[in-house]
């Protein structure tokens, strides 16, 4: 019978501990979420000793095996989903609720993190709403154990591939290595969440336990030593803007093997009872701790620091302590012949009809909208959100580049010698709104955009994790409008959302070195610098007589309007704090760029067009209208159809079609 390993239960602890901090927003772990990479490897490295362990006995069976990791993993994610979707019945609006619902029919299903690499980067501002985030990971590990002790069945049964299962293992972990690093740049979702890119991290606790068994006495020391240096270096020194997992992820995964191997369970250190309840948790502690992040959000708390961190751990450890003493009473309280009997025969029943009915009840409120009815005016309420989220005009097939690295502009009006160029971001996208319609009534305008979501329009910079495919993007953009004959030139772009310095989301280039600091002397040098590459350019287009314009970003707050506004109207929560816009406050934010953007329009002659003077009334810049329409589609862009009214006429003398546009109908 193998030892209970006190060392691996602490490792546990720690990695349990990394996240939910990291999750907790927790400065100093700024690379917590390390701590999914270290269950990886215990996983692998547990599953390869049962299994194994079992198939040397001939006493292996691949159905006990999964009903192990059944009893394992599935209760405690019915209760949670469970748990969720009758609390969001009361609290939450529709399309948070049908979200839910149909994130927890993946989760339950175990391919959420499918769904998760379709829709969103793990580290985008949005995945704070999102409840089931977390559970990507659980369908990793599924999906492995579904997979794995089929293979390792399969090289065990012959003698040949037998003695060569460790080399497999080997090779199989190398290739899924590779896999993940290029596809860490080249796709970084499915780097993320996806099973072939993250296999190999399993697979090192797979080798471990099948090479590296037994560790000379000598050797532990120096082994436990550089594993828990290499994982504490990966907690503290990486952060959210590296690329991920990558060959960075080298570095918690080794350490987390060099711990396993150095097998020094007796230490005193790892005997701590407190690590130990904390390790035995580590499940509890991770199914629940992101969902009550995201309520603390979804509510509206307005404390932070420590005070909000202290309160969220309290209520982890509330619900933990509380399930753990109802499992108990249950079990002191009920007749163990009769619940043996029933949980015996067939095994499966129990755990499948509690998913049966939790799948149904999420499948029931996604077939059912969230139920939107169970306040008064919610379906109105809905419809108006569905309208203004959708109410968007710019092809998708203009965004960015293609796949091949091209360019894909995209063109207003008839073609024609002399025309204005629109270069920029998902702010210029949100221009192209407003002139779409005037093409299709025979405008003589011709307006050419060439618009990357993510993107500003600067070079000298670098992206670390290159998602939206920004680097190279402005270069080629700019090679366009030298090869072309444009008389405007005019640069779009929520600018203040990328230069501050608390973003590392990309780098500086100097050089063959990409360097980054947030230090804000340091930062703000290297910002003028960037300008000062942009500004030669320009001056490049004034010389040909090319006017330039450089319009600044559209007012935006700490709000998703269209989803905060629903959320408050179901729950009948004033909503008069997001009905606009503090000027004052967002300028005082973007003051250190916007003084420098000012500069370079009026170093190269050219225009700087402040939307704030057209959109903002008595410093306050409206969100919604009389009606209740949000003018946003999100937390940033203005929808299509608010684009297109009267408030906008100055995007009309920005771009020089004041002649083709005035006269038309403002919508």
């Amino acid at each position: 019978m193998n030892k209970f390993r006190y060392d691996i239960n602490a490792l546990r602890a720690l990695a349990v501990t990394a996240v939910v901090l990291f999750h907790y927003k927790v400065n100093f772990i700024p690379g917590g979420y390390v701590g999914v990479d270290i269950f990886f490897v215990i996983s692998g490295y547990l599953m390869t000793n049962i299994i194994v362990g079992r198939l040397q006995k001939g006493a292996f069976s691949i159905l006990n095996f999964y009903y192990d990791r059944t009893k394992r993993i599935v209760p405690g994610l019915i209760a949670l989903c469970f748990c969720l979707l009758l609390a969001g019945f009361i609290f939450l609006d529709p399309v948070t609720y049908r979200y839910l619902a149909y994130t927890s029919v993946s989760a339950l299903l175990f391919f959420s993190n499918f769904r998760f690499a379709e829709a969103i980067g793990y580290f985008d501002p949005q995945t704070d709403t999102k409840w089931l985030l977390h559970t990507w990971s659980l369908s990793v590990e599924w999906q492995f154990y579904l997979i794995y002790p089929i293979i390792l069945i399969a090289l065990y049964k012959f003698a040949a591939t037998r003695r060569h299962l460790t080399p497999t293992l080997w090779a199989m972990a190398i290739v899924s290595l590779l896999l993940c690093i290029w596809s860490s740049k080249a796709d970084p979702a499915s780097a993320f969440y996806l099973l072939p890119q993250r296999a190999w991290e399993l697979l090192a606790g797979g080798i471990v336990a099948l090479q590296f068994k037994t560790c000379e006495r000598k050797y532990s020391s120096i082994l436990i030593t550089s594993g828990f240096l290499l994982i504490g270096a990966s907690i503290l020194f990486f952060n959210k803007n590296i690329p991920w997992p990558s060959y960075y992820a080298l570095a918690p995964v080794l350490g987390t093997c060099f711990v396993i191997a150095a097998n020094r369970s007796d230490s005193a250190a790892f005997g701590n009872q407190f690590i130990q309840t904390i390790g035995k948790w580590s499940y509890s502690i991770y199914l629940w701790h992101w969902p009550i992040a995201v309520a603390v959000i979804y509510a509206g708390v307005t404390v932070k620091g420590p005070l909000l961190i202290i309160g969220e751990l309290l209520i982890l450890a509330a619900i933990i302590s509380t399930g753990g003493l109802i499992l108990f009473l249950m079990k002191r309280a009920s007749d163990r012949r009769l619940i043996a009997s029933i949980l015996a025969w067939p095994q499966f029943v129990p755990i499948a009809g509690a998913l049966a009915l939790t799948v149904g009840l999420a499948l029931a409120v996604t077939t059912n909208k969230g139920f939107p009815d169970r306040r008064a005016q919610s379906s109105k309420q809905l419809e108006t959100y569905r309208m203004v989220t959708t109410d968007w005009d710019y092809p998708l097939n203009c965004d960015g580049m293609d796949s091949e690295g091209n360019l894909r502009p995209c063109q207003i009006g008839q073609a024609k010698k002399s025309s204005v160029l629109v270069i920029g971001d998902s702010f210029a996208m949100q221009v192209f709104n407003r002139f779409v319609d005037a093409a299709k009534v025979g405008s003589n305008a011709s307006l050419t955009f060439l618009a990357s979501s993510g993107c500003p329009p600067v070079s000298g910079i670098q992206f670390t994790s290159d998602r939206f495919h920004c680097n190279g993007f402005f270069d080629k953009a700019l090679h366009f409008a030298e090869t072309g004959d444009f008389k405007r030139i005019v640069l779009i772009s929520t600018w203040y959302g990328y230069f501050s310095p608390g973003n590392t989301a990309f780098c500086f280039l100097e050089g063959d070195a990409c360097t980054m600091k947030e230090e804000p002397a340091w930062y703000f040098e290297h910002v003028d610098a960037t300008l000062a590459k942009l500004r030669a350019h320009l001056l490049e287009f004034r010389k040909r007589g090319i006017e330039i314009v450089i319009v600044s970003a559209t007012p935006y707050g700490d709000w998703d309007v269209p989803s905060e506004l629903l959320k408050r109207q179901f729950l009948g929560i004033d909503t008069q704090d997001i009905e606009y816009i503090d000027r004052d406050k967002f300028e005082k934010n973007i003051a250190p760029l916007k003084e420098r953007l000012i500069s370079l329009a009026t170093s190269v002659g050219g225009k700087f067009v402040d939307p704030l003077d057209f959109l903002c009334k008595e410093r306050r810049c409206a969100t919604i209208d009389e009606n209740a329409i949000p003018y946003y589609r999100d937390n940033g862009h203005f929808r299509a159809g608010a684009v297109r009214a009267a408030r906008f006429r100055f995007l009309d003398d920005a771009l020089g079609a004041n002649e083709q546009y005035s006269a038309l109908p403002a919508p």
